[in-house]
């Protein structure tokens, strides 16, 4: 079963005053156009004041919303972060995937952004799915989100249905999770900050630099350690042999800040066939190989890649998706999230500055991002309701 570890990955919201102001006349001016989206942009205001912590408007927020109730538990055997709205339910559920920190969902920033959730009237589940915290994505671990979403529905304190929201791995989760026929007609809707949506695209740019936009490739920049998590996920998924522990023992002590973090594996010599074509696909450089070299891999191999890509089974997202991302992630393109909007039923892609991979970071200089950052909260929220 492929592993894909990623590097410390969570939403890192910063205070920006003068943003969020800008933001409220956003919030203004969408009230007065379109009136049956004022609560929507109203939620969106009291979650973005709470996890952006303003100085004025936090504390306003907080004087005119009531405190959530916060609870650690476990959920579908999974330690959870359960909040609760103040007052009496039923809520509509959001479940929010991490990306991989060590920190889970104990981190400051989750923690603020569930609870802004929370005063906006919605349930809030934060798991720490197994093996998230170290990057590390399986079969095993879209199956528990699943449960986890159908949990959520299934609560007496719940409306029956739940939002997915994810940040880059956890987005990818999301929207594997919202694949699944256990949550067909129970997800509103999957929030994604930079996921991807095709691993075979993501093997394609870590090692060669190129990435697939339509019908075509091209040159992409991103960060050494994504060829690190491939190199981890190809090997991972290869069948159990001596070479192929000896490439995942090799792997596992290489630092997530190498800058050439497969130079270890250019003199390796194994005698093992599949082995050595999963090293093949992880040391080309050349784009026009990838395609014969990928496919030189193992069927079964290959098969495990393609079920962890949403793109794959994309037409069974029979919900709204939500994505956002920066103009140019360091990990995942923005084209990650258009190339999904080409064959799923319903996916609306934000692309705006406002982002810097999956930490929003609005500012003044362009008015278009802050609207654009804006709009995506409130189409998210507004689908969350339904």
């Amino acid at each position: 079963m492929p592993v894909l570890p990623l590097p410390l990955i969570v939403m890192r919201l910063r205070p920006v005053p003068l943003a969020l102001g800008v933001l409220l006349v956003a919030a203004v001016t969408t009230s007065i156009v379109h009136r049956s989206w004022i609560s929507a942009q109203v939620q969106a205001t009291v979650v973005l004041s709470t996890t952006l912590e303003t100085p004025v408007l936090t504390w306003v927020v907080r004087k005119l919303t009531g405190e959530p109730h916060v609870e650690e538990t476990a959920v579908a055997g999974v330690p959870t972060t359960l909040v609760r709205p103040d007052g009496d339910g039923p809520w509509p559920a959001f479940v929010f995937l991490n990306g991989a920190t060590e920190l889970g969902r104990a981190h400051p920033d989750v923690q603020r952004l569930a609870r802004g959730l929370a005063r906006a009237g919605f349930l809030v589940l934060v798991p720490d799915l197994p093996g998230l915290v170290n990057g590390e994505l399986t079969d095993a671990m879209v199956a528990k989100a699943t449960e986890l979403g159908v949990a959520a529905a299934n609560r007496p304190d719940s409306t029956g249905r739940v939002a997915l929201f994810g940040a880059s791995l956890g987005a990818t989760i999301a929207l594997l999770a919202a694949e699944r026929d256990e949550l067909a007609g129970r997800v509103s809707v999957v929030v994604g900050i930079a996921p991807y949506t095709d691993l075979v695209n993501v093997i394609r740019l870590a090692t060669t630099g190129y990435t697939r936009v339509g019908a075509g490739v091209e040159p992409y920049g991103s960060a050494p350690f994504l060829a690190l998590a491939v190199a981890r996920s190809v090997a991972a998924g290869l069948p159990q042999s001596p070479a192929r522990d000896r490439l995942i023992s090799l792997l596992a002590d290489v630092r997530s800040d190498d800058p050439d973090p497969l130079a270890r594996l250019r003199d390796l010599e194994v005698s093992d066939p599949t082995a050595r074509a999963g090293l093949g696909v992880l040391l080309n450089r050349d784009p026009e190989r990838f395609e014969t070299l990928y496919a030189a891999l193992p069927d079964d191999v290959r098969d495990r890649i393609e079920a962890l890509s949403p793109i794959t089974n994309a037409a069974r997202l029979q919900m709204p998706v939500e994505l956002a991302s920066a103009p140019h992630d360091a990990y995942f393109p923005a084209a990650e999230s258009h190339n999904l909007a080409l064959v799923a039923p319903d996916v609306r892609v934000t692309v705006t500055d406002a982002f810097t991979h999956v930490i929003p970071e609005p500012s003044l200089t362009d008015p278009g991002d802050l609207f654009a950052f804006d709009g995506w909260a409130v189409h998210a929220l507004h689908a969350a309701r339904r």
